[in-house]
């Protein structure tokens, strides 16, 4: 299966106030096209991106209001796949439920895996552009990863796997490894290139933010990681604001320096940088 990162979904209380800390991040929203909005259709959100590649904001809606139609407090990703014909049938066939929708020329499903993590998936229909991927399109931004905690990662790992047909990878580790286990009982990832990017599924550590000395524990609640091309500047911009970080350098990946720090929804994010 081929398939790619589209977007991250981050939920938030406050858009507007959520809009200025993310330009903050990434810089001035760039004015979006309608591919966007028609994939999800009438939400309260806004967008950074183009051609559907991106980042979404939404504001979730309370529940008892929702009629055949999931929704994350926690951020999620929307995955790019070629064709949704076979993971349908799979579903089907392992008695899965999910949510499946025709609208605005878009075929998409909606399911959790095994952890509850929702996951979105867009049949490619030709509106998007082939050289684009969530990593690179056009902007001095993309999404790296997508970090999704599992309380069972070989469960979630089997998922993705044999329901959504993707090739598992081994992590890559750098020299000088951060305290974290690299065991595939506990961490793994579904490359879509050979600097782990993609898709992360990592078991909760209560330790991991004290053995590494970091304020943020990243192993748990799951989190976007967006690569930037300064992160220096990043870093000054979040010091002046007194905005609060972890500088985790360079620890879990070869050559990307990594940061983490939470949004001003909470939600936990990760800013790293190739070097």
């Amino acid at each position: 299966m081929n398939w790619k990162i589209l977007n991250v979904s981050i939920p938030v209380k406050d858009i507007k106030k959520s809009i200025e800390f993310y330009e903050m991040l990434l810089g001035k929203s760039v004015c979006t096209d309608d591919v966007m909005k028609n994939i999800f259709e009438n939400d309260e959100d806004y967008f950074f991106g183009k051609n559907g590649f991106g980042l979404r904001l939404f504001k979730p809606k309370q529940d008892l209001h929702m009629e055949r139609k999931l929704q994350s407090r926690r951020s999620y990703v929307t995955i790019l796949v070629d064709s949704l014909e076979k993971i349908k049938e799979r579903l089907n066939s392992n008695q899965i439920i999910f949510l499946y929708n025709e609208s605005n020329g878009f075929k998409k499903i909606q399911v959790q895996e095994p952890s509850l993590n929702l996951i979105q998936f867009v049949e490619n229909n030709n509106q998007f552009n082939s050289d684009y991927n969530g990593f690179d399109f056009g902007l001095n931004w993309g999404i790296h990863h997508m970090n999704l905690e599992s309380l069972d990662v070989r469960e979630s790992v089997s998922f993705f796997s044999n329901i959504a047909g993707f090739n598992e990878g081994k992590w890559v580790a750098p020299k000088n490894k951060g305290d974290f286990s690299i065991d595939p009982m506990e961490l793994s990832i579904f490359p879509i290139s050979k600097d782990n990017s993609g898709l992360h599924i990592i078991k909760p550590d209560d330790g991991f933010g004290y053995r590494n000395n970091f304020v943020h524990n990243p192993s748990i609640a799951g989190h976007p990681a967006f690569t930037v091309k300064n992160l220096s500047e990043l870093i000054k911009k979040l010091q002046e604001k007194k905005v609060l970080f972890s500088d985790a350098k360079v620890y879990a990946m070869p050559g990307f320096h990594q940061i983490y720090l939470y949004d001003n929804n909470a939600n936990m994010l990760e800013i790293n940088q190739s070097v």
